[in-house]
């Protein structure tokens, strides 16, 4: 009976890490494809205007979501490698800890 609960335990974390990176995927795509067409706009606005109004406005989408993206990367890819390593160093210290009160 453990052991079904902890596989069923296993599937749900499985389950949100794999929608997490999904999730991501998309906002990727969507970055990629409106930040095109953004700049797009832009191009055809500065191509067929007056050539000394080629500031690139564009440039502030995307670096904003840029930004955003970036944060979602490190939450659904870097996020969780930390936490591993942080569980990793608490456990050290619990260990050294019991080792300190035993000598």
């Amino acid at each position: 009976m453990p052991e079904e609960i902890e596989d069923a335990e296993l599937r749900d974390k499985a389950e949100k890490i794999v929608e997490a990176k999904a999730g991501f995927r998309a906002n990727v795509f969507s970055y990629l494809i409106i930040n095109l067409m953004i700049f797009v706009i832009w191009l055809i606005v500065a191509l067929t205007t007056n050539p000394h109004v080629w500031f690139p406005w564009f440039l502030f989408p995307l670096v904003g979501w840029g930004i955003g993206i970036a944060f979602h990367a490190w939450a659904v890819y870097g996020g969780a490698r930390f936490e591993g390593r942080r569980e990793d160093m608490v456990q050290k210290e619990m260990d050294r800890m019991k080792k300190d009160q035993g000598d």
